[in-house]
């Protein structure tokens, strides 16, 4: 009995099905979601860091904060985020990235 072995699809065959100019885009049609103001990302760090809350309640106002802005987030990948990095050394970028890393569009 043969062997039948797929062939790998090339990329002009991916990106067929896309308009015209789109093969460029293809890579950013990923959903993101907004950045945040510095604002709230500073005001969520220091609320994060002054209430001395566990990783539980930290989930809870992360997703708290994400559903303000329409977006969910898993409380166990919230959890790990947090717990993952140290709060008190994190910039407001390393912030919003765990927070890009966790949500979802509603």
């Amino acid at each position: 009995m043969e062997d039948h072995v797929r062939p790998k699809q090339d990329e002009a065959e991916v990106t067929a099905g896309l308009p015209l100019g789109a093969e460029a885009l293809a890579p950013q049609l990923a959903p993101r979601i907004e950045k945040f103001s510095d604002a709230e990302l500073i005001n969520l760090r220091n609320e994060l860091m002054r209430s001395q809350l566990d990783s539980w309640q930290a989930a809870d106002l992360a997703a708290n904060f994400l559903a303000g802005h329409g977006y969910g987030a898993s409380a166990d990948n919230l959890r790990e985020a947090l717990t993952s990095m140290e709060i008190s050394r994190c910039s407001i970028d390393c912030l919003q990235a765990a927070l890009e890393g966790v949500a979802y569009i509603q």
